[in-house]
């Protein structure tokens, strides 16, 4: 497998993350998403819609969408980060879509307009409401974390995978403050000091 990816994406680092839990050895090929390098006619051959992460399979196939790739790995090595129970493996699911439509538009999106010079006009009129909303969404996590050591209960799982990449980054851009969620830092900690945890920065 070759997974095609921007080192400071947060959407990539899920993925390196989990492989690096499930002890793969993914070769990296890296772009430049802020120079266009995922629109040339090569890359759009592999993927359509010109974007990484990009998992290219020893069979020639390509898989996109992160958490669509979280879920084909988990499954194929069966993880136990993905639980057979099918009421843990729905709460999982609610996680990662609500990840996509809840954290993701609002924590890296915004860390992304702050720390690559993004901003315009429009982004500007936009900054306070997704503000509002991604601190709505680390207060929801962090309220989860209260009571639990993990998103789904005591055990790790692909939910606290898949939400740590952004998360443990939102302060990137000056938008967030993690001193405001006790619990978010103490998981994030959590998460760190497992044996095969791997740092965004990590090809």
């Amino acid at each position: 497998m070759i997974l095609h990816d921007f080192l400071p994406s947060g959407n990539g680092y899920k993925i390196r993350l989990l492989c690096a839990c499930l002890g793969l050895n993914v070769p990296l090929k890296e772009y430049d998403i802020t120079q266009g390098e995922t629109r040339t006619e090569a890359f759009l051959a592999l993927s359509p819609n010109g974007k990484i992460p990009l998992l290219e399979l020893d069979s020639g196939e390509c898989l996109s969408e992160s958490n669509a790739i979280l879920l084909y790995l988990a499954e194929k090595y069966q993880s136990p980060l993905l639980p057979v129970d099918l009421i843990q493996k729905a709460d999982i699911h609610k996680w990662l879509f609500w990840e996509q439509y809840s954290h993701e538009p609002n924590i890296a999106s915004v860390r992304f307009w702050l720390t690559h010079n993004a901003m315009n006009a429009l982004k500007k009129q936009m900054l306070p409401d997704r503000v509002q909303q991604g601190n709505e969404a680390l207060q929801l996590m962090d309220d989860t974390l209260k009571n639990q050591t993990f998103l789904i209960g005591e055990d790790l799982s692909l939910a606290d995978i898949c939400l740590f990449a952004y998360t443990h980054v939102a302060e990137e851009g000056g938008a967030y403050q993690l001193s405001d969620f006790p619990n978010i830092q103490r998981w994030i900690r959590d998460i760190e000091s497992q044996d095969w945890f791997i740092p965004i920065t990590q090809r």
